[in-house]
């Protein structure tokens, strides 16, 4: 089995932490041996040594003859438990009993200064030719009147903590290395997955989609990557119906104006050059057509392509669809249209004011242009609340007219989506524009049929959230 390199660099930086922390365990027995394990044993040692011998005198009340000979037992079992050499001696430093027939030689210890505990013993360290050691003492006032010193003397190998502890660490390691293996395992599996599903995405398959497993941080990227895999499918496939759309409506006109060539020519050729400028204005018109139809794809483009403008605006709904409304007066006398309203005092704030006039005006535009003479038009603007306090705005525009087909309620927000059975001038882009303007307020806009006609409603949070 291949080992991958995100699990060497796991177990690698696994390494790192423990030599570092083995570096400063190290250090820090080293550099604080006053608290350190072996010196609070020592203490406790001593202790047990003082009592255990004062607890066989209070007992047996032995005499200065038999001290030796009671004691020495004890004392040798307590060096065979505690691995150490132990003694007792006398005010004058005379041994009094012992668990090893010689004294070690303590001068070199004794040159340094001990280090005192809390029980009154003094404990001395020192180290050479590649042994350590350290001796304990203490002085007790029992018995009275021949006070005894308890001694004791631990020699070890001088490396033999560190011995122990890196064979800790070696253990540790070695389990590591195992343990390691299925949670890199967990980690590679889902990053393979992913890199193979966006080398798929990157040769053109937009449908390529990653399981998602858990909450943790790869779960997080495999839903990042499921998002940015459905935008794209979601951009280029509006990019290709878009081209197909543009396609189509400059068709049109380019084929009109062939036509329009076609007989000038022949009037040409037959010496009717004054009949030429029907087709010359019809040629123009077209032209003006596709002008007009050029800007309209560059400006809904842009809704695409640039970055979402500034929220920086603060908006009154009521004072815009007034003013609109206003610009749309002439279209309503001509056509003798009826206009209700029904406006609320509502601002909205965190928005771009250029935008928000751009969707108003297309929806108010669509609802003049598609109602039939002597018709009705109904712009309603309410705030909803949450708690008593405004969370959005909604506004709806109806018109009367005809129920549209429902599978047309969701298209006529795509771009060049004209409805069927109409001969009125337009691009279909004006309700596309709006919708991408409400999403980019974070704001949704549909349509649906009611009782009183067609109508587009649009919700906007009042605030940016």
């Amino acid at each position: 089995m291949k080992i991958s390199r995100l699990y060497l660099k796991i177990f690698l930086a696994f390494l790192l932490v423990l030599m570092i922390s083995e570096f400063t365990v190290i250090s820090i027995i080293h550099s604080g041996w006053g608290g350190s394990p072996r010196m609070k044993r020592t203490e406790g040692q001593l202790m047990t040594v003082k009592n255990l011998t004062e607890m066989e005198m209070d007992l047996n009340q032995l005499s200065a003859g038999k001290e030796k000979e009671t004691l020495t037992p004890i004392l040798k079992a307590l060096s065979d438990s505690f691995h150490a050499n132990v003694w007792i001696t006398g005010p004058y430093s005379e041994v009094i009993a012992s668990s090893e027939e010689k004294i070690p030689d303590l001068t070199v210890h004794l040159e340094d200064a001990p280090k005192k505990t809390l029980e009154g013993a003094y404990i001395y360290r020192e180290r050479s030719k590649g042994m350590k050691s350290i001796y304990g003492t203490y002085a007790s006032k029992r018995p009275e009147g021949y006070p005894f010193t308890y001694h004791i003397f631990h020699p070890w190998s001088r490396f033999e903590e560190e011995i122990w502890f890196l064979r800790g660490q070696v253990l540790i390691t070695l389990l590591a290395a195992i343990f390691l293996l299925p949670v890199a395992l967990r980690i590679i599996r889902p990053i393979k997955e992913l890199t193979k599903k966006a080398a798929k995405l990157g040769q053109g398959d937009l449908t390529q989609r990653v399981e998602v497993r858990g909450k943790d941080e790869v779960a997080e990227l495999a839903r990042t990557f499921n998002h940015m895999a459905g935008s794209l499918e979601k951009i280029i496939k509006s990019s290709r119906e878009l081209t197909a759309n543009v396609s189509h409506e400059l068709r049109s006109p380019l084929a009109r104006m062939r036509i329009s060539l076609e007989m000038i020519r022949e009037r040409i050729n037959d010496k009717k050059a004054a009949q030429c400028e029907v087709f010359i204005s019809g040629m123009q018109a077209e032209i003006a057509h596709m002008d007009i139809l050029i800007g309209k794809i560059i400006e809904f483009s842009k809704l695409d392509m640039q970055k979402s403008p500034a929220m920086e605006d603060s908006v009154d709904l009521n004072l815009l669809i007034t003013e609109l409304l206003y610009q749309y007066q002439p279209t309503a006398d001509h056509k003798h249209l009826e206009i209700k309203t029904d406006l609320s005092d509502v601002k909205i704030t965190d928005c771009n004011q250029n935008g928000i006039r751009i969707m108003l005006d297309n929806v108010l535009g669509n609802a003049f242009k598609y109602t039939d003479k002597s018709g009705t038009i109904k712009i309603d603007l309410r705030a909803a609340k949450n708690n008593e306090q405004m969370k959005e705005v909604v506004v709806s525009v109806t018109n009367s007219h005809e129920p549209v087909p429902e599978e047309d309620l969701k298209e006529i927000f795509n771009p060049f989506h004209r409805l069927k059975g109409h001969d009125t001038p337009g691009y279909g882009l004006g309700l596309a524009a709006a919708q991408k303007i409400a999403n980019i307020h974070q704001g949704l806009i549909h349509a649906t049929n009611t009782s009183d006609g067609f109508t587009i409603i649009m919700t906007l949070p009042v605030a940016k959230v």
